[in-house]
């Protein structure tokens, strides 16, 4: 083989009293899976059978993922195909396992990097411990260094390794961290290493602007997690500051092995009684149930009200597992290893992967040309572009509302929503323009209402007051819960709205056009709140025309006419990139604003759509922000390279699976239609009222003839008859009118919801 000595493989447990394991072997290709057959076995069922592979090639060793089913990272980067590997490489199988690759000049030259050198190759693995059912993740603490990133608005960020027990933050160059920005004051912060492993983060007294962790202000002290980011100035995108805090070591918090040991039956659902209690809006108090028979493993539905998912295929009854099996509960992902399951919490936001978008509407136009991106968890995205750019074409085709046409691939977490829309579809919200409440209830009503009809059946009215409760809470509509929303302001009423798709947390959320219509400061403040849900832990996508607080997005995507992309990265890159198409006056007038770019676009002399397409294409923004996150899925050509499977017909997006019964749904939807009514007197008045005038017409028609209606001789019973068959006719039809206005006026709410509201 090309490089001798002994590869060794050491698997620490950071959270045991126990020796490390060391593994020593001499072969030119090494497997490391959960299989007893392979050469290096790790028992994690976050570990496929046969994950990966290390293979000596040049000198130097190279690693390929065998398909596993939860991917292999080197350095954060999903691997794809075969990659050589350097010195301290960081490697990391699925989210439990993270291997530190190291020459074996690590023996006697600690910071040297040797390739191809004939010594003993150590790799470190970290491994995240079993847990039991009931006990907390037990997370490994070295898988890297602690990392404060600071983005002043307008500069380009700073990376500092959290390495003391205490730091000090603040704009005085006396702090350890120093961050020049007017709305920071001169000691502002504190970073305090925790003795479990972390860093607590304390805001001091003299701290003039409050700093905001997940949309609100920290008080007093908070522990940091793995990618929280904290803004300070976060109302005002000109220049808030940004704090991202990033623990490698930590970011595996979100799972957890749950061991079966002696029991052969595990519980999962809402309920606290349950063996693996999940606190979710969207999950039943007894929703599913996985038994060990002998060898084999079976997963059963619990009746629940939003279904149990096999590798994307919901399961009806029950279903036997077979290993690496991925089931899904709501917004919990489970892969199933030998006697125990990987838990994987993605209530932090979701990835999105648009990949080849195009919406051929007829053999000769395409109004979606081939758009490619991705929305990493927690980004605010917003959408924006020309009259007839495809906006909301394109946010309905990634949100599954309308697909698009094949082969294009949107991927949630890895899920084809094409293929596999069942499985997420109560982890997406769309907010259509038009609100979709009715306005004669009040803010508290409107939401109750919503929440009986979407949250399970077997939801208690404690429980669902108290989500509608922590809606309203981040919609800072608490104090206006008893006033009908047609009594609200047009950025309350929006809001109100947007609290009904909040009811059942969903990660990724679409808004098509919710500032039209409001005045600059409503507009304003409506996306702040969208900032302050993102940081909340929400993917949102978000359709406007203005573009005066554009700034607090993460990323833009400027779609130029005909649907081409002309932009997707970082808003403030944006008017760097479109400034160089300006002529030096403007430029000599002042920096450039956003509204500006609708102008150079709309100029004919600069380029068409097509050119605005293709220089996009060959500009660093689109190698940063579309080729490199999406490495292995896209062709040269910008087409999808994953396989191919056949897209089924999908329910549209916001068709929510039925959650309670038929039953159910008609007392509900007959007690707040009843509501709506009283409050709508003149609509009560004359639906009451209509329908006995009209069926009494013929009666009043006899009278204006000069005849008594209601005097019939012996002879007249066909008479008598024919009049009460048009009073009833004539009841009946004014009655369907009156239930036809009521279906128009609440086409929209259908539409966008269809039967969950």
């Amino acid at each position: 083989m090309a490089q001798s000595g002994k590869f060794k493989l050491t698997l620490v447990n950071a959270q045991s009293s126990a020796p490390p394991k060391e593994f020593e072997l001499t072969k030119s290709e090494v497997v490391v899976g959960r299989d007893e057959g392979v050469d290096i076995v790790i028992s994690t069922p976050a570990v496929s059978r046969r994950h990966a592979r290390f293979m000596v090639d040049g000198g130097n060793y190279v690693i390929e993922d065998l398909g596993s089913s939860n991917g292999t990272f080197v350095n954060g980067d999903r691997l794809i195909g075969r990659r050589t590997l350097n010195h301290r490489d960081e490697i990391r199988l699925g989210q439990a396992i993270t291997l530190v690759y190291t020459t074996p000049a690590e023996v006697n030259e600690p910071d040297a990097t040797v390739v191809g050198a004939k010594k003993p190759t150590p790799v470190v693995v970290s491994h995240v411990a079993q847990t039991t059912i009931g006990d907390e993740p037990m997370i490994s603490a070295a898988a890297g260094p602690r990392k404060l990133i600071v983005t002043v608005a307008g500069e380009p960020p700073k990376s500092y390794n959290l390495t003391r027990s205490a730091l000090s933050i603040g704009r005085l160059e006396d702090n350890d961290i120093v961050i020049s920005s007017p709305i920071v004051s001169g000691k502002h912060a504190r970073l305090e290493a925790a003795s479990g492993g972390g860093y607590m983060l304390a805001v001091l007294s003299d701290a003039r602007n409050p700093v905001l962790c997940e949309g609100r202000a920290v008080e007093g002290s908070r522990m940091l997690r793995h990618g929280d980011v904290l803004r300070i100035g976060g109302q005002d995108p000109g220049v808030m500051v940004t704090l991202t805090y990033e623990a490698p070591s930590e970011a595996g918090q979100g799972t957890r092995d749950i061991v079966f040991g002696d029991k052969n039956l595990i519980t999962i659902g809402r309920d606290p009684s349950n063996d693996v209690a999940l606190a979710s809006p969207n999950v039943s108090r007894f929703h599913a149930q996985i038994q060990r028979v002998g060898q084999r493993y079976r997963v059963e539905d619990l009746r629940s009200s939003n279904g149990v998912f096999v590798n994307g295929e919901r399961v009806e009854g029950s279903l036997w597992l077979k290993p690496d099996d991925s089931i899904r509960i709501g917004q919990y992902h489970f892969v199933m290893g030998k006697d125990q399951l990987a838990q994987f919490d993605e209530s932090n936001g979701l990835k999105v992967e648009v990949l080849g978008l195009n919406k051929w509407v007829r053999k000769d136009l395409n109004i979606l040309q081939n758009i490619s991106a991705v929305f990493k968890p927690r980004e605010f995205i917003v959408v924006v572009g020309q009259s007839g750019g495809g906006k909301s074409t394109f946010v309905d085709a990634v949100a599954g509302y309308r697909p698009a046409t094949s082969p294009s691939k949107v991927l949630v977490n890895d899920v084809d929503i094409y293929t596999h829309f069942d499985a997420i579809r109560n982890e997406i919200g769309f907010v259509p323009q038009k609100d979709i409440i009715h306005m004669e209830l009040t803010v508290y009503q409107a939401l109750d209402y919503a929440a009986q009809l979407r949250m399970p059946a077997d939801t208690t009215a404690e429980e669902r007051e108290k989500r509608v409760m922590e809606v309203l809470a981040d919609l800072d509509l608490t104090h206006r819960k008893d006033v009908q929303i047609s009594g609200l302001s047009g950025g309350q009423q929006k809001r109100v709205s947007i609290g009904v798709e909040l009811l059942t947390k969903p990660g990724l959320f679409f808004l098509d056009e919710p500032t039209s219509g409001l005045d600059p400061g409503t507009e304003t403040a409506l996306m702040q709140l969208m900032r302050r849900l993102a940081d909340q832990g929400r993917t949102i996508i978000l359709i406007t025309h203005a573009t005066k607080n554009v700034m607090l997005a993460d990323k833009v995507i400027f779609l130029a006419r005909g649907g081409y992309l002309a932009w997707f990265g970082p808003p403030d890159e944006a008017l760097a990139y479109f400034d160089q198409h300006r002529s030096e006056r403007d430029r000599r007038a002042g920096k450039i604003e956003f509204d500006e770019i609708y102008a150079i676009l709309d100029d004919q002399s600069k380029g068409k759509a097509p050119e605005w397409a293709q220089r996009y294409r060959e500009s660093k923004a689109y190698q940063e922000y579309v080729v490199k996150p999406l490495t292995g899925k896209l062709s040269p050509e910008g087409a999808p390279t994953i396989q191919q499977t056949p897209q089924k017909p999908q329910p549209k997006a916001g068709a929510s699976a039925k959650k309670v019964s038929s039953l159910k749904q008609f007392f509900v939807l007959s007690a707040r239609n009843i509501k709506i009514l009283t409050r709508d007197k003149f609509a009560l008045g004359l639906m009451l009222a209509t329908a006995p005038l009209v069926s009494l017409l013929d009666v009043v028609l006899a009278a204006v003839m000069g005849r008594n209606p209601f005097a019939f001789a012996d002879g007249d019973i066909a008479r008598v008859m024919i009049t009460l068959f048009l009073m009833t006719i004539y009841g009946v039809m004014v009655g369907g009118i009156s239930q036809m206005r009521e279906i128009v006026k609440e086409q929209d709410i259908y539409s966008a919801n269809g039967s969950s509201t």
